[in-house]
């Protein structure tokens, strides 16, 4: 793959500054790498990784078996006052004490064909009457078949099976998306702090070359050369290039903690950026990048979720408008005594089945126009994912226009920079010589200083442009393979 190298080796090198061994060096790639895997967006995407991870698996686990142990006990004690029917039919007003305890297990299994719930249930309850002489009582229910069917419209179960799994892979792309743009943050925030610094070592290098100029042109009003207008002009350049590179400091600092603190880095690390020497070269075909963000951008799966979600709506409106159809069935074995052995010999087959059916007569049209309500907000919904569909594209569609002109704008950048810098050596040898003006020397130092800027907003431009195709296809062109990352449960 072809590359090519860009340097302001000449602009940071000039620089009458001097490095510390004590500062880190940082260059854009260790930058990017830090921020995913240690600035507190990275632990925010965690974090929602793990959200959905445990969704999902709660899901999961609701599709197996459930095993569960019930226990309940219900006392007095110190006795209570109670209606007793007597066999002639009065009622007397009994002061007793009693204990009843209740143990169930069951074994449930939800019917996601059906929306309902087949369970295998045993149960023993016992009664003690602590009145006079001790009464125990016991009734039990050795095993029982039971299914019941809370509707028979609508099944919770199917629409679940069908949109959990969408939202964990929605998830594990969203996943992909958030580290990438935490990559984009930290270029951002890297190239914000790289002019910054640039800036500042551009105004050191003025200040040098203006006090330098002043001195000389001391020396030449001495002897009569120069007016003393065009000395108090530079002395002004001077005392303007020192305010200028006060500001300059400043803003760098303020950009160096900004960094640092994405990073997760002490705000007393002493840091040094180092610009990009090499840009990849490499063109990113329109419809390729269309065709991958389709295929692996979390949103594509949020719009089918979407839709899910608006159908299972008019689905669950249609169920619960005002007709009602349940069914519940029950077999099983049941027998009572006063022995706990003897309560699980013999006994008597129980079984039930009962059907519920609800008619609304008169709703005034409730059910009518909740079921329209939510077709209503269904085609809304498919307007707005439409919408978005279309702005999906166009967006993939113009970042990709804009990175593919990138690597033009950057050429151009650094051959201007190149020129201006030159444009400014000559300029100053012929001030020197008294061949041309002041003014003619400000006009090209500050030329020199622009094109110098522009040089690293162009990097920086291309340098976004590249993380930001990355994160709306999900896809390195560079290498030519789809962007992937592990996500470890920690």
């Amino acid at each position: 793959m072809l590359k090519f190298r860009f340097t302001i080796a000449c602009l940071l090198g000039s620089a009458p500054f001097t490095v510390s061994q004590a500062q880190e060096q940082l260059v854009l790639q260790e930058v990017v790498a830090t921020a995913q895997r240690n600035s507190p967006s990275y632990y925010r995407a965690q974090s929602r990784a793990l959200n959905s991870l445990y969704a999902y698996r709660y899901f999961r686990a609701g599709q197996l078996p459930q095993l569960v142990l019930g226990i309940n006990n219900s006392s007095s004690p110190f006795g209570e006052t109670v209606e007793v029917l007597q066999p002639d039919g009065k009622v007397e007003y009994v002061r007793r004490s009693t204990s009843n305890t209740a143990v169930n297990l069951g074994l449930r299994q939800n019917v996601p064909w059906t929306g309902g719930t087949f369970s295998v249930q045993s149960n023993l309850n016992r009664f003690d009457e602590f009145t006079g002489t001790t009464k125990t009582n016991y009734l039990a229910t050795p095993f029982s078949i039971n299914y019941n069917q809370p509707s028979i419209v609508y099944n919770p179960f199917y629409w679940e099976r069908k949109i959990s799994p969408i939202a964990y892979d929605e998830s594990k792309r969203q996943y992909i998306e958030d580290l990438e743009t935490v990559a984009l943050d930290g270029a951002s925030l890297f190239f914000e702090a790289l002019s910054a610094q640039t800036q500042e070592r551009i105004y050191q290098q003025n200040v040098a070359n203006q006090d330098t100029l002043f001195k000389i042109s001391q020396g030449r009003f001495d002897l009569g050369r120069i007016a003393e207008n065009e000395l108090l002009q530079i002395e002004l350049s001077l005392l303007n290039a020192r305010n200028t590179l006060e500001q300059a400091t400043l803003q760098k600092e303020m950009a160096y903690q900004e960094l640092k603190r994405f990073l997760n880095m002490p705000k007393d690390a002493a840091i040094q950026l180092t610009a990009p020497a090499v840009v990849p070269l490499f063109s990113v075909p329109l419809d390729k990048a269309v065709a991958e963000a389709g295929n692996n951008r979390q949103s594509v799966l949020e719009f089918r979720r979407r839709r899910l979600e608006a159908e299972q709506d008019v689905a669950e409106a249609r169920a619960y408008s005002g007709y009602e159809f349940n069914l519940r069935a029950q077999l099983g074995q049941t027998n009572n005594g006063t022995t706990f052995g003897g309560v699980y010999s013999g006994g008597e087959i129980q079984q039930n089945f009962a059907v519920g059916i609800g008619i609304p007569l008169l709703d005034w049209g409730r059910a009518r126009y909740r079921v329209r309500q939510a077709k209503a907000n269904r085609d809304l919904i498919e307007i707005d994912i439409q919408q978005a569909e279309r702005q999906f594209e166009q967006e993939v569609y113009l970042q990709t226009q804009q990175f593919n002109i990138q690597k033009n704008l950057l050429a151009s950048a650094t051959k201007a920079d190149t020129i201006a810098r030159l444009r400014y050596e000559i300029t100053k040898a012929r001030y020197m010589i008294g061949k041309i003006s002041i003014t003619d020397l400000n006009l090209a130092q500050s030329e020199k200083d622009q094109a110098s800027q522009s040089y690293v907003f162009a990097l920086r431009n291309f340098w976004r442009a590249y993380y930001t195709v990355r994160r709306l296809t999900l896809y390195d062109f560079e290498r030519n393979e789809k962007i992937r990352y592990e996500f470890t449960e920690k």
